[in-house]
């Protein structure tokens, strides 16, 4: 899958992934009111097997995450992932210092929710809309897991060899007061994946 694209192509993708997921932070910036810095973005193209062993490479161990269908130009399901001994920290961030514990912990699933829904749908949709497309979202749905079992959270079906491939995005979110680190993985359907690259080579060639 490596082959999908070609290096100025894949750039392209970097580049709109780039303002989608800076879209995204401004956003997330909002809630916590505090600055967002990014990494850039870095884009792979896997089988899901290659994904199943760069997940575990690179992921914490445990993971709190979000996940979104997708479906439009390109469908598939996206994911907003965080380790998972630092959701309640980052959940606290998002609500305020002045909520207890069990607060907290009553509220975990629910905030996790809608910043997956607010940062996986701006990023979505920023996309769709440079590539002038459309594309729609379920609800978003929360879980946490281990990394090893995470392939399986994001297949809409259970076998995914010979029908997706894995458009790995990963990037580190830091907020200014918390060292709070997140990723983004879009699972993508080999039907899809082709409307997209054709997306993809119209948006440049207006822009040539």
């Amino acid at each position: 899958m490596n082959g999908l694209l070609t290096a100025d192509e894949h750039d392209v993708v970097v580049e709109l992934m780039n303002i989608g997921i800076g879209r995204a932070a401004s956003a997330l910036s909002h809630m916590v009111q505090d600055e967002v810095l990014l990494s850039v973005p870095k884009l792979q193209f896997l089988s899901p097997s290659q994904a199943n062993a760069s997940f575990c490479q690179t992921l914490p161990h445990l993971l709190a995450g979000v996940t979104q269908d997708f479906s439009g130009f390109m469908s598939g399901r996206a994911a907003l992932l965080f380790p998972e001994d630092r959701s309640l920290e980052l959940v606290r961030v998002i609500l305020g210092e002045d909520m207890s514990a069990d607060e907290i912990s009553e509220l975990e699933q629910e905030t996790l929710g809608e910043l997956g829904n607010i940062l996986l749908n701006n990023c979505l949709a920023t996309l769709a809309n440079l590539l002038n497309q459309q594309i729609h979202t379920d609800l978003p749905r929360v879980f946490n897991v281990n990394t090893a079992q995470l392939l399986t959270q994001l297949s809409p079906q259970e076998n995914t060899d010979n029908t997706s491939f894995i458009m790995l995005v990963q990037i580190k979110f830091n907020l200014r007061k918390n060292d709070l680190q997140g990723y983004l993985a879009f699972l993508i359907d080999v039907d899809s994946a082709e409307v997209f690259v054709n997306a993809l080579r119209n948006y440049l060639a207006e822009c040539s």
